[in-house]
């Protein structure tokens, strides 16, 4: 399993509530070591898997914050889509649930 290399300085990670199910299969992107990412935990961005901001509409008034991170191998990567992952920001096979592949259609 990857690591966020950011996890202990950025504490979004280990926010308590999980998002809102962007998609029920994860997404996978190339990453760049040294190169510090943002996640989308609130479900929201435009720009899924990254954070947009839009967590900052006051009229959505969201409380969840993007997740932080780094990885140390220039390689591809699954971010999860689901936002249910125990592995911020990375997949960890949580969208298999029948309860999350009943949400998305």
């Amino acid at each position: 399993m990857p690591k966020n290399l950011l996890e202990s300085v950025h504490t979004a990670s280990q926010q308590a509530e999980c998002g809102v199910i962007y998609d029920k299969k994860p997404f996978k992107v190339r990453l760049e070591p040294n190169k510090k990412y943002s996640w989308c935990l609130c479900g929201q961005s435009k720009n899924q898997p990254f954070c947009d901001g839009t967590h900052k509409s006051p009229y959505l008034q969201i409380k969840l914050r993007p997740v932080r991170f780094q990885v140390d191998t220039d390689k591809e990567y699954w971010l999860c889509n689901c936002k249910q992952t125990s592995h911020r920001p990375f997949c960890d096979g949580t969208h298999k649930r029948e309860d999350i592949q009943a949400k998305i259609k």
